[in-house]
């Protein structure tokens, strides 16, 4: 089967167990709940980023993936689970700056996001031996996927004062 395939069976799979999970178990709690408490759950999720930095890694990925994409996914993800620690801390202590940081880790998780998948598909990075890398792309970005969709929901659509 084509790799490509492989993926996006995967990740679709992935993406509909997650938001069929966020359906069932965190939006039910979403009127029950803190804000702040839904929102710490989705920033943790988001803080464990850092692990791509393992791209560069000896033998981690196939020796023909395009350094440019690498330096990309590691280090927008590295920012990434940064802003997403400061934001986590920064709710955890009931900061006035919480909000607008998560602001500025959303913007820049999208961002992220949008840019390292649309650059690694262009580049055909699917078809190279991933290592254990493919786990957190086949998995892991999908959650996240859903974990910022979330956290943008509940920023537009909650009272957050």
């Amino acid at each position: 089967m084509d790799p490509l395939v492989v993926l996006a069976v995967q990740c679709t799979f992935s993406i509909v167990v997650f938001f069929l999970l966020a359906h069932w178990y965190v939006q039910p709690r979403l009127s029950k709940q803190s804000k702040f408490t839904i929102l710490e759950v989705l920033l943790i999720i988001h803080v464990f980023r850092y692990l791509p930095l393992s791209l560069y890694m000896p033998g981690q990925v196939d020796d023909d993936f395009p350094l440019h994409i690498k330096g990309m996914v590691a280090h927008g993800d590295f920012i990434s689970s940064v802003l997403a620690f400061v934001s986590l801390i920064l709710v955890k202590i009931k900061s006035r700056h919480a909000v607008p940081f998560i602001w500025v880790f959303s913007c820049a998780s999208i961002v992220d996001m949008v840019l390292a998948l649309s650059f690694a598909m262009q580049a055909k990075v699917y078809a190279l031996n991933l290592g254990v890398n493919y786990f957190t792309v086949s998995v892991y970005v999908p959650l996240l996927m859903v974990a910022q969709y979330l956290i943008v929901k509940i920023m537009f659509n909650r009272d957050l004062n």
